[in-house]
């Protein structure tokens, strides 16, 4: 644990956690242009994301969109367990394939997690069908999502007060860049070679959606987002061209998208809440698109189920979370309720299990 506590918010200094936004920004965008914003060298770009990435601190991964999975639903559930059971059922959870962002919350007595949901089959191997019957769970809420609200909040959390200025976001945003976040269409710089479907020479129209042969490359993608070209070659046993079409194919299509995983608590960010707010479906867009854009939130979406809206905060301390509750969601009047769960350990980020708050190996 020594090891663990001494990488701790005093040692990652400001370009840090600028490489960390514009990373967030733009996860696979060369070295040397990230580089170029930041005004140091390249090496030193590098050498900094190797170590974060070393400690657990930081991943980059690619990973199927949900939202247009073909077949598919995702879900957010919320579970009380019985006493004792809520670690070791969260590990269970956080496992699976299916799943992701699993947390305890509400001092041990509610688990929270995302699931991917196939549709039109009966359901009798899925999870929500075998929950409700696990031994060690009182009670499931599940809640479809139906539209993710996408604002510059989550990419300016981590930031703090070493944010990219404007000019910064612009020059790391100019050109097209295939790990752009999912909502930017940059046209492309001069120079790129023109993206063509997997297999031909044709131009990619955007209609590419993922299929079971691409099951080894979204593997590679969750191990390491930032992997170049010879190395997902190798690891899906396709050439170098074919990797380059497909994953041109897939991520203009919006069907792959790039993020990061950041260690928040040892960046300082100890005070998470899972934030559940009502809203009448009159006020449901605007509110989320205003939500979206707070720093303190890294996701917010429209759900399913007697609350309408839910959200994930992360603050340095309860302090902060107070004073965001009481001032940024309280200027807010269309919000009629906010129920706060406090986030006790997460489990599993998107694709990474998590110990002691440090980033461990993804589940693929």
């Amino acid at each position: 644990m020594a090891a663990r506590s001494a990488i701790e918010s005093a040692v990652i200094d400001r370009l840090d956690r600028q490489i960390l936004q514009g990373l967030r920004l733009a996860p696979r965008i060369p070295f040397a242009r990230l580089a170029a914003v930041l005004e140091v060298s390249e090496q030193t770009v590098a050498r900094r994301y190797q170590r974060m990435r070393g400690a657990g601190l930081l991943r980059v991964f690619g990973q199927a969109n949900p939202e247009l999975l073909p077949g598919y639903t995702y879900w957010t559930l919320r579970i009380a367990c019985r006493p004792g059971t809520a670690t070791t059922t969260a590990q269970a959870l956080a496992r699976r394939t299916d799943t992701s962002w699993v947390t305890i919350g509400a001092g041990g007595a509610e688990l929270t997690c995302a699931v991917r949901v196939a549709e039109g089959r009966d359901g009798h191997e899925g999870l929500l069908h075998h929950l409700p019957r696990a031994a060690n769970v009182l009670s499931l809420s599940a809640h479809q999502v139906l539209h993710r609200f996408v604002g510059r909040g989550e990419t300016d959390w981590i930031a703090g007060d070493a944010q990219l200025d404007a000019g910064q976001r612009a020059r790391l945003l100019t050109g097209h860049d295939p790990g752009l976040r999912a909502g930017r269409e940059p046209g492309p710089a001069a120079g790129d070679e023109p993206r063509a479907r997997a297999g031909t020479d044709a131009p990619v129209e955007g209609d590419a959606h993922v299929e079971p042969g691409d099951r080894s490359l979204l593997a590679a993608l969750a191990t390491d987002g930032r992997a170049g070209y010879a190395a997902l070659a190798a690891a899906t046993g396709w050439t170098q061209r074919k990797v380059a079409l497909r994953l041109a194919a897939l991520t203009a299509a919006q069907a792959v998208y790039f993020d990061t995983e950041v260690a928040a608590t040892l960046m300082g960010f100890r005070a998470a809440a899972n934030l559940w707010f009502t809203v009448a479906p009159a006020d449901l867009a605007a509110v989320g698109a205003r939500l979206a854009d707070h720093r303190q939130l890294v996701w917010a979406a429209a759900v399913t189920g007697t609350t309408s809206i839910t959200a994930t905060a992360l603050c340095r301390d309860a302090g902060e979370l107070y004073r965001y509750l009481t001032t940024e969601v309280a200027a807010i009047p269309e919000i009629r309720s906010c129920e706060t769960v406090p986030v006790q350990n997460r489990v599993k980020h998107a694709v990474s299990l998590v110990d002691g708050g440090v980033l461990g190996a993804p589940v693929v």
